[in-house]
């Protein structure tokens, strides 16, 4: 039998976790971390957290480093992220070069995303990009 999923987690759903009021997404983040669920994080998305911090900033940034933390593989991933946004370009999806990375890590590792980025659920319709989905 296999371990649990491994999850990257997109700011979309680590800003909902923050919010006073967290959506279905930002409630189960907040179970998987009071359950003991492994967690998952990429540095350009402790990045996309923080820069729009006004406050708190230093709790925050304690809090997310306790999180296993994905990096790119090296210049694969970059190369990957390009390819992923030319297709996303060619399939008239409006990527980022920051959305094509994260997914270029998901990819890498093998990981589901956990998102509400719409945008990736379109990627994963053209790559096998797993998105985690919220059971409704």
């Amino acid at each position: 039998m296999s371990g649990p999923v491994r999850v990257l987690v997109d700011s979309s759903v680590w800003i909902d976790f923050f919010s006073a009021s967290p959506g279905p997404a930002g409630q189960l983040l907040r179970q998987w971390i009071a359950d003991a669920q492994p967690v998952l994080i990429a540095g350009v998305v402790i990045t996309e957290i923080l820069q729009g911090l006004t406050r708190d900033v230093e709790t925050i940034e304690r809090f997310l480093s306790q999180w296993e933390m994905l990096e790119p593989q090296g210049i694969a991933t970059y190369i990957r992220a390009a390819n992923l946004f030319r297709l996303g370009r060619s399939r008239g999806l409006p990527l980022t070069t920051v959305d094509v990375l994260i997914a270029g890590i998901a990819l890498d590792h093998k990981v589901e995303l956990f998102t509400l980025d719409r945008d990736f659920a379109r990627l994963a319709r053209f790559v096998p990009l797993s998105i985690h989905r919220l059971n409704s």
